[in-house]
This record gives C-alpha cells, sequence and structure tokens, in this order.
C-alpha cells in the first residue's frame, strides 16, 4: 500500500504544492514540526503502516525539523518493514537496502531542517 504524509506548518499554508502522486491513502496535517509527538496524523500514520508498505512524502523537512525526530521516525518504519521515499530528495530508506550515501545526505538535510 502506497500512504502519503503531507504538512505545512500553518493553517493558511496549502498542501497541493506537495504533489505525491497516486495514493492508497493520504495523512495531512497543519502543524509545526516541532515535535513528532505533537501530530496525531504522523502517529496515526506509524500506527496504520504495515508490513510491506511504502510512505511518501514530499521532502525531508515535511517529516521533521528535529533530526532526532527524524531519525526516529524512519527507523520505526524501517523496523516494521515499511519504506520511505523523500521525493524532493530523491531519497528511499528500507530495511533490505542500507545505502550509507543515503544516510549521510539524510542527516545532513535533516540537521539543515533542523537548523532552518
Amino acid at each position: 500500500m502506497k500512504i502519503g504524509y503531507r504538512r505545512v506548518s500553518t493553517i493558511d499554508q496549502n498542501l497541493d504544492r506537495q504533489d505525491l502522486g497516486p495514493l492508497d491513502k493520504t495523512f495531512e496535517e497543519k502543524l509545526s514540526a516541532a515535535s513528532a509527538k505533537d501530530r496525531p496524523q504522523l502517529q496515526s500514520l506509524i500506527e496504520f503502516a504495515r508490513e510491506g508498505d511504502e510512505v511518501i512524502c514530499w521532502s525531508i523537512d515535511r517529516m521533521a525539523r528535529d533530526l532526532r525526530d527524524l531519525q526516529t521516525i524512519i527507523q520505526t518504519l524501517l523496523d516494521k518493514n515499511v519504506s520511505i521515499t523523500f521525493l524532493s530528495e530523491n531519497l528511499t530508506f528500507s530495511a533490505a537496502n542500507n545505502d550509507p550515501v543515503a544516510k549521510l545526505q539524510l542527516h545532513l538535510i535533516g540537521a539543515c531542517a533542523e537548523y532552518e
């Protein structure tokens, strides 16, 4: 199953720019990414995702603004054998593919998102 996650920081912002393509289910939020625990749709996505599913997100900074949150979210999904793809960065993470270059890019981009 393809599961989408779209997020903007405020209620005034529009989600339409985050085109994720065809999906089976989408979770959307208009909340700050300050903490993953304070985003009910993200928590619902994590609970909903099952082995073999693929989570699609527009970009790393839409998933998390805190590097530790980002790492925890991704590891939680990988532990469930769920892959995650970030379209903007063209990065995919899965339990079967442990690409060290992709992991480095994730950390660099995640750190930049936190810095912003």
